[in-house]
């Protein structure tokens, strides 16, 4: 391309940028939580549903039947098997789900319980921060403290001083 073609698209770009610049002077961010709510790795995990329990019994059987499925084919499959699954057959698997949900919830109330109040009451769960990130965090927020603490002095000595 030569130099006045260049040209002509390093005009657009800057014109571009100008525009750009302009309307983030004005542009307000949305308000909202914009951090991932992390979860607790201590929390209990829940439960496999029917189908999952269905799917690590079949899985297996369906790999050495069929080596050369992929994992998306060993799914559609298990997928159609349960689907053709008459209610009966299915009645143990819905049993055992059953059973580990009720477990699951048991554990998660004694969770909720035990150390997290205010979790309970938001239904959110959080991962605790390590003791180490803990008292950075503190560190950190008793320097700010200070900081605001001088900068409070100083506004005050120098009030004083003017009103002398």
């Amino acid at each position: 391309m030569s130099a006045k073609e260049k040209g002509k698209f390093e005009d657009m770009a800057k014109a571009d940028k100008a525009r750009y610049e302009r309307e983030m002077k004005t542009y307000i961010p949305p308000k909202g939580e914009t951090k991932k709510k992390f979860k607790d790795p201590n929390a209990p995990k829940r439960p496999p549903s029917a189908f999952f329990l269905f799917c690590s019994e079949y899985r297996p059987k369906i790999k050495g039947e069929h080596p050369g499925l992929s994992i998306g084919d060993v799914a559609k499959k298990l997928g159609e098997m349960w689907n053709n699954t008459a209610a009966d057959d299915k009645q143990p698997y819905e049993k055992k789900a059953a059973k580990l949900k009720e477990k699951y919830e048991k554990d998660i109330a004694a969770y909720r319980a035990k150390g997290k109040p205010d979790a309970a009451k938001k239904g959110v769960v959080k991962a605790e921060k390590s003791k180490k990130k803990k008292e950075e965090e503190e560190d950190e927020e008793d320097e700010e403290d200070e900081e605001e603490e001088e900068d409070e002095e100083d506004e005050e000595e120098e009030e004083d001083d003017d009103d002398e």
